[in-house]
């Protein structure tokens, strides 16, 4: 069931949120880059919205601005599941799917765009490589002992580390997948 009844009640909502984390983040938004947040070809949108989109052309860079934006949506999806009330946004951001957005684009940059990799991100990486290496070498031995046929013996290696490397990637990034 859809808590919004209307793409517009959705859209409000998201906006409304990232508002309040701007507020929370003491990271000030001017009157003009708040309207761009309802800036939309094709749906509804703000009446002035043409001069609002105008004087932000002038007024302001579009690649600060995304980040800005991007690091307040990061900021929500990195609270508690208690305080970030998840579900409405993510309702909210399927309500929206399908028409032409700019908060769209927004939400979904901050979502991909990579942020900075953490000491225990980058010291699971290398773990994680050290793992194939200790677990690759051994197997790749046994095979080349037992395994008289180099062909053979080659796809068994190839396939072993492939095998591997993918386990080891989806170990890696297994988090990165559970967010909205």
């Amino acid at each position: 069931m859809n808590s919004f009844q209307t793409g517009r009640d959705a859209k409000e909502h998201l906006i409304r949120r990232i508002l309040v984390q701007a507020e929370r983040d003491d990271i000030p938004l001017s009157e003009v880059e708040r309207n761009m947040l309802h800036f939309s070809e094709t749906d509804w949108t703000l009446p002035n919205m043409m001069a609002v989109s105008q004087e932000f052309d002038r007024m302001y860079s579009q690649g600060e601005y995304e980040r800005k934006i991007g690091q307040l949506i990061r900021r929500i999806y990195d609270q508690p599941d208690e305080n970030r009330d998840g579900h409405q946004w993510k309702e909210a951001v399927q309500r929206l799917r399908g028409v032409d957005h700019y908060l769209l684009v927004l939400i979904d940059g901050a979502s991909t765009r990579s942020t900075r990799t953490s000491r225990w991100e980058t010291a699971r990486l290398i773990l994680a490589g050290a793992l194939v290496e200790a677990v690759f070498l051994p197997i790749l031995f046994f095979i080349k002992v037992h395994v008289a046929d180099p062909t053979v013996s080659k796809l068994v290696g190839e396939g072993a580390l492939l095998a591997l490397v993918v386990l080891v990637w989806f170990v890696a990034n297994w988090r990165k997948h559970s967010t909205y």
